[in-house]
């Protein structure tokens, strides 16, 4: 376990969602702190943990980080989960940035006044991104899926968040792309992530609205 992990961020996925994921699937237990007043966000950047005065922070292992994809990417290296050799690390990272591209239609859902509008729109904001996914994603030859051939990776934990997320916006977001929905259904089986889902720390979809605490 990694003592005094401590993430803050809002009530809500946001930015901070695969990072959570990341933990959980890590099996490092955090402190999870939801700010509900601007002037807790101003006492954090007066502190100087802010780098680009920005949230979420993630406090581990004595360093405060910031910038979403940097956050779970140490988290994923912590607990070995960026493959086995460079090759495989670089298509966790290019997995990465395809998800973080398409992932807009997941952060902006809580602050759209016409989600269903949004849900409408999601076969065709995620296809540029699922299509060549879905066709990434290997089935190993122990009946396993993953996007890598030495086993369970960060990626693996990435597109299970977001198809986790569509999956609460619109139920057959996931209908076109069988590889991702089957490694969807045996990543949130693991029990750190089962435990997580069904535990405190992970918030009802779609709340959390985040942009009225920037400013109160």
């Amino acid at each position: 376990a990694a003592p005094g992990a401590r993430l803050t961020y809002f009530a809500g996925y946001g930015l901070a969602e695969q990072t959570r994921w990341m933990l959980a699937a890590a099996g490092i237990k955090w402190q999870q702190v939801a700010l509900q007043r601007h002037e807790e966000f101003l006492q954090l950047r007066r502190e100087g943990k802010l780098l680009f005065g920005q949230l979420p922070l993630l406090e581990i292992d004595g360093l405060n980080l910031v910038q979403s994809q940097a956050m779970h990417r140490y988290v994923a290296q912590r607990a070995n989960l960026l493959g086995s050799n460079p090759a495989e690390t670089a298509l966790v990272d290019m997995v990465a940035e395809g998800i973080k591209d398409a992932r807009g239609v997941v952060v902006s859902f809580p602050f759209t006044d016409d989600q269903e509008g949004l849900a409408y729109e999601v076969p065709s904001r995620i296809a540029k991104q699922m299509g060549p996914l879905n066709q990434a994603i290997k089935r190993r030859a122990d009946g396993t899926y993953g996007f890598l051939s030495s086993g369970f990776s960060a990626a693996d934990v990435l597109l299970a968040e977001f198809a986790e997320e569509l999956s609460n916006i619109r139920k057959d977001a996931l209908q076109p792309y069988p590889a991702a929905a089957a490694l969807h259904k045996q990543v949130v089986a693991m029990p750190n992530i089962q435990a997580y889902l069904k535990g405190p720390h992970r918030y009802p979809f779609p709340w959390g609205r985040v942009a009225s605490v920037y400013t109160q």
